[in-house]
């Protein structure tokens, strides 16, 4: 290693990964489509990890399986666990947490999800000077026309403001499955290519709440979500906005599954699922590293096996 290495290593605060919806699913159609692109993610993973060092964890903010039915918890655990060894992994709740296991049944609840996971809706951690929280993701509530709304409890309120309050002079992460409103958007709104955060469903209905929480405390520096399934190239993946008297940058994760309104669809002719591809079909996962003074986020296409696109955020607050 160079001194230039030694000097950017020395510096680095955290390393970690981030995993969009991956959508478990104990179905043996949905696995033979679904499981070798996993497969091909993780090959790829291991291989510059073993190049680049071992991230401190991964962490996938929600959707970890497509219902909540014990079997896909049990085939997301067996599989994620793994094939992510030795590197700890963190999950999220997301909406399909809650799904039924079949269509007109009962929905799952968060005991199940925090039960199979032995995790609280709402969560943090800590790796030395950097703090990292898990938000929950609420089960639907609509309005009275129909429309679903994502709302944060008070609780969840409550317990970001305090876990900011109580590591104030630490660098915050903050992970939640659905972004904030006006921040990823569609790639072509016109043709309505993507799920984005303009759509009630795939924002947080009370965000500027959320927003004058994370204004008052200078070290949230970066909130990560999934949901929309964006696909590459959509409008503000990567956005930062000035909050109080400090910026915060949102990465919207891209589901290494399926982006767009494309994925496993089934063919009425054939009697079978089958993939339909995005343009382009690309297998992104994201690399994060936070140093003292800034963010180094690297999108990674598994598929084609190279780095997509790197973004470097200055950050003064430190």
């Amino acid at each position: 290693m160079d001194t230039m290495s030694q000097a950017r290593s020395a510096a680095l605060l955290l390393s970690f990964w981030v995993i969009g919806d991956m959508h478990y699913y104990e179905n043996e159609p949905w696995k033979k489509l679904h499981l070798p692109r996993m497969e091909q993610m993780f090959r790829d993973l291991q291989s510059i990890w073993r190049e680049e060092g071992y991230p401190a964890f991964c962490v996938s903010p929600g959707d970890v399986i497509e219902n909540g039915a014990p079997a896909n918890y049990a085939l997301a655990k067996r599989e994620i666990l793994a094939n992510l060894a030795p590197v700890p992994f963190y999950p999220g709740i997301g909406n399909h947490e809650y799904f039924p296991t079949e269509q007109g049944g009962e929905w799952h609840t968060a005991e199940e999800y925090s039960t199979a996971w032995g995790r609280s809706l709402s969560y943090a951690w800590t790796v030395g000077d950097v703090v990292c929280m898990m938000l929950e993701q609420p089960l639907e509530q609509w309005t009275v026309d129909g429309m679903p709304l994502i709302l944060l409890s008070p609780e969840a309120l409550a317990f970001l403001d305090t876990t900011l309050t109580e590591h104030a002079e630490r660098t915050a992460i903050i992970l939640a499955h659905c972004p904030l409103y006006n921040t990823v958007l569609d790639r072509d709104p016109e043709q309505n290519l993507d799920d984005d955060s303009l759509a009630p469903y795939f924002f947080v209905s009370n965000s500027e709440e959320v927003r004058a929480i994370l204004a008052r405390h200078r070290k949230a520096a970066l909130y990560i979500t999934g949901h929309t399934h964006s696909g590459w190239g959509s409008p503000r993946l990567v956005f930062t906005e000035s909050l109080g008297a400090h910026a915060i940058t949102h990465l919207n994760v891209m589901s290494p599954w399926y982006t767009g309104f494309t994925g496993p669809k089934y063919n009425q002719e054939l009697q079978e699922l089958e993939f339909l591809r995005d343009t382009p079909d690309v297998q992104a996962t994201f690399s994060i590293q936070i140093y003292p003074h800034k963010i180094r986020i690297r999108a990674r296409d598994h598929q084609a096996q190279n780095w997509l696109a790197e973004w470097e955020v200055e950050d003064e607050r430190s």
